[in-house]
């Protein structure tokens, strides 16, 4: 009897085993609070969902004394760590005032990234670590950018029908009548969104050895200058991969100080054991627009000069000889880069793998320049004998197109594919540039594929169609981009 009562009351262990790795693998796949409690159950239990319950870590800082105090044992199945950093709300008579630099905010987000690293000096490193920085304010989301993404806590992705943003979206004084922006949000605003969030990290910050990934995504509106990178990295000395997505609308009077430092950093400052770097310079046309003509004596006040493009561009060239992958979207220009790379003496034994951006790279264009963009990437290409994928894309409204090369190490060889919403023939002599680079015995084969039917509605979507390879813009910032132009075309 007390025989047949334990098998109805635990059944778990009569199912095989192979049965019981599905309904685990199952329900850690929820998006439940609490499946991870199960954990605690046993240690077949332990063993299946612990590792997914730690692997990513998303904290406030008033987390991080549970971080210190209870991820103690499980410290080796971390993998990721995002720390999301609330900055203080601020009212509507804020909101219409340009931000200068906040002591407050500044305090609070060198306090946190003091305490962090405090904790994770003490972490043996193991495996694989990244670390994420976020910052934004409630206030955020709830004034003018409504329809933009600020991380955990401001994101909800769900498909709104036009009835629901007319309750959630109505709020005249911010530009908003019943789920419809009908005033774009002024200078002072967006100034605001997109101002310095602090200038320096506290002297007292720890070495941490346990890191080994650096990420900052695209949700992180507020500008961290190149020093204050400077300062983190010098105290991540195991640090082999760079994530950094920033933000094209920035003051002017920020924005040349800031591209020459970026230079030099990226040149000078860059750890030596980072093999993999990926910058993604995002924009907002309508955000743009709005400082444009707010400031027109200004001339270009979101864009660097030609002159800063060049010394970005030569800084890249000069870093990348010591890389292993590297993605630069919207920061420089491709033949600014390869250019830069002709006037260097070094060869690129490491590289194996390059995307960049390039405005040649237009419908509009006149042919001869993309042949020439694409003879010169060959040209590089040439000297960089590891090369298994170089990729040069470019979007605009309504347009994308990319032209990569992928070397097939298991089949012998080589492919140059153009991808695109227009069509272009590629002359002979790219061509025969080209069968050079494919190494012997490998074969180049020509491929085209024409985007059909499909609506570029953002650089995201172009990303997306273009199916461009990963490591170009983190996957989750990819979504949010792609679905931010959905929500503002429709408003």
């Amino acid at each position: 009897m007390t025989k047949r009562n334990d098998h109805i009351a635990f059944p778990w262990l009569s199912l095989p085993a192979d049965i019981r790795l599905l309904i685990l693998d199952e329900i850690s796949g929820q998006k439940h609070r609490g499946w991870a409690q199960c954990a605690a159950v046993c240690k077949e239990w332990q063993a299946i969902l612990e590792p997914k319950n730690f692997s990513q870590l998303a904290l406030q800082p008033s987390c991080l004394d549970e971080l210190e105090t209870l991820v103690v044992r499980q410290r080796t199945l971390v993998q990721h760590i995002c720390l999301n950093i609330g900055l203080p709300r601020y009212t509507c008579r804020t909101c219409t005032r340009s931000a200068t630099m906040s002591n407050r905010r500044s305090t609070i987000f060198r306090m946190a990234l003091l305490r962090l690293f405090s904790i994770l000096s003490t972490w043996q490193p193991t495996g694989r670590l990244t670390l994420e920085l976020s910052a934004s304010s409630p206030s955020d989301s709830q004034h003018w950018f409504k329809n933009h993404y600020f991380g955990p806590g401001h994101e909800d992705t769900r498909d709104w029908t036009q009835q629901e943003k007319a309750i959630r979206w109505h709020d005249p004084k911010h530009g908003w009548v019943d789920g419809q922006q009908v005033k774009t949000p002024d200078r002072p605003a967006i100034l605001r969104l997109f101002s310095p969030l602090c200038l320096n990290v506290p002297q007292t910050l720890p070495v941490v050895h346990a890191v080994t990934s650096f990420c900052i995504r695209r949700q992180l509106r507020h500008q961290l200058f190149p020093e204050v990178l400077k300062a983190l990295w010098e105290k991540l000395p195991r640090l082999e991969s760079i994530v950094y997505e920033l933000w094209r609308a920035r003051p002017h009077h920020y924005q040349i100080a800031c591209a020459y430092e970026l230079a030099s950093l990226v040149q000078y400052s860059v750890p030596k054991n980072v093999k993999r770097v990926s910058i993604f310079k995002d924009f907002n046309n309508q955000l743009a627009l709005v400082l444009n003509n707010a400031t027109p004596h200004l001339g270009r006040d979101i864009e660097t000069t030609s002159a800063v493009d060049l010394e970005l561009a030569k800084a890249f060239a000069a870093k990348s000889d010591h890389l292993e992958h590297l993605s630069i979207s919207y920061m420089i220009d491709a033949q600014q880069f390869f250019t830069s790379c002709q006037q260097l003496p070094c060869a690129w034994n490491l590289l194996q793998s390059l995307t960049l951006t390039s405005s040649t790279l237009s419908r509009t264009a006149p042919h001869k320049n993309v042949y020439t963009l694409l003879r010169n990437a060959s040209s590089i290409a040439l000297k960089i004998p590891q090369l298994k994928t170089m990729v040069l894309w470019n979007s605009e409204p309504g347009q994308a197109c990319a032209v990569i090369y992928q070397r097939h190490i298991a089949s012998a060889m080589a492919t140059l594919t153009w991808r695109g919403t227009w069509h272009l023939e590629l002359s002979d002599n790219v061509v025969e540039s080209w069968k050079r680079v494919a190494p012997s015995p490998c074969y180049l084969r020509l491929e085209k594929e024409a985007l059909r039917d499909v609506d570029i509605r953002s650089h995201g979507d172009a990303i997306h169609y273009l199916r461009l390879p990963d490591g170009v813009v983190d996957s989750e910032s990819l979504c949010q981009i792609r679905h931010e132009g959905m929500m503002q075309r429709m408003a």
